[in-house]
C-alpha cells in the first residue's frame, strides 16, 4: 500500500445528482399524502413546508444536523397548524417521510460512478463523509464502503472538522494518508484541506468556485479522472 490509503466521498452531487431525486421525492410524499389522507394533503404545500423548515432553523439551527428530523418535525408541524392534533399529525408524518426517504434514493449515478467505485475499492478504503441523509444500503453500494458517517450519527456538519476526525478514527489512519472528495467548495474541499486531507473538488455539475476561497488544487470534471489524480497524493 503506499502512501494514500483512505479516499473519503461526499455523496449527493459528488456520486449522483441530487436536485432532481429530491423533487421526485417530494411529489412522491405529497401523493402519498393525497391518496392516503386527503384532509391533510392541503397543508403540505412546498411553500408552508419550506416556511415551517426555515422557522425551525431559526429556532433551533442544530436541525441542519439532522434533515430527516427537520424534515419530519415540519411536516408534522404543518399538519399541527393546520387543525390536526398533536399525535395524528406526528403519525401522518412519520409515515410520509418513509415514503419520502424511499424516493430520495432512488438515484441515478454520474457516468463511471460505479466503475470507479468498484476499481478503487480493490485498492483503498472508502468512506462516505456526508451531510445528507442518503442511505448506502437501500441505494445499492454500501459493500464498497468501509463507513458512512453523516452529520446525523456524528451530530455535527461539514465543514466542522468532527466527521473527518471520524473518518481518520475509522480507517485507523492519518490525514496525509487521506484524499476528500466532494462538490461543495466549502463544505468538502476548503473543510478538507483545513482539516489536513487532501482534496479533490468533484465539479461535475459545472459550479462556479467562489472567490473569497483559495482555488483547488485538484479537481475532476469526471469520476473517471479520479484514477489519474491519486498517484499525486501518494508521497
Amino acid at each position: 500500500m503506499t502512501g494514500l490509503k483512505l479516499i473519503t466521498f461526499d455523496l449527493d452531487n459528488t456520486l449522483w445528482p441530487v436536485d432532481e431525486v429530491i423533487r421526485q421525492a417530494e411529489r412522491a410524499c405529497s401523493a402519498w399524502i393525497a391518496e392516503h389522507h386527503p384532509d391533510a394533503s392541503a397543508a403540505l404545500t412546498a411553500e408552508r413546508i419550506r416556511s415551517v423548515r426555515d422557522r425551525l432553523i431559526g429556532e433551533q439551527p442544530d436541525y441542519l444536523n439532522n434533515l430527516t428530523r427537520l424534515r419530519r418535525d415540519a411536516m408534522a408541524q404543518a399538519f399541527i397548524e393546520a387543525g390536526f392534533a398533536e399525535r395524528e399529525a406526528r403519525h401522518i408524518a412519520q409515515d410520509a417521510f418513509l415514503v419520502f426517504h424511499e424516493a430520495r434514493n432512488k438515484v441515478s449515478f454520474f457516468p463511471g460512478a460505479l466503475e470507479v467505485l468498484e476499481t478503487l475499492a480493490d485498492s483503498y478504503t472508502l468512506g462516505a463523509l456526508s451531510n445528507g441523509n442518503a442511505d448506502l444500503e437501500q441505494i445499492g453500494i454500501r459493500d464498497l464502503f468501509a463507513f458512512h458517517h453523516s452529520a446525523e450519527s456524528i451530530g455535527k456538519r461539514k465543514p466542522e472538522a468532527d466527521m473527518f476526525h471520524a473518518a481518520l478514527h475509522s480507517a485507523g489512519v492519518t490525514a496525509t494518508q487521506a484524499v476528500h472528495v466532494g462538490d461543495h467548495p466549502l463544505e468538502d474541499v476548503d473543510a478538507a484541506r483545513q482539516h489536513g486531507f487532501h482534496a479533490v473538488w468533484a465539479n461535475l455539475i459545472d459550479l462556479s468556485w467562489p472567490s473569497d476561497l483559495d482555488q483547488p488544487n485538484h479537481y475532476i470534471h469526471n469520476l473517471h479522472e479520479l484514477t489519474d489524480l491519486l498517484p499525486l497524493f501518494d508521497d
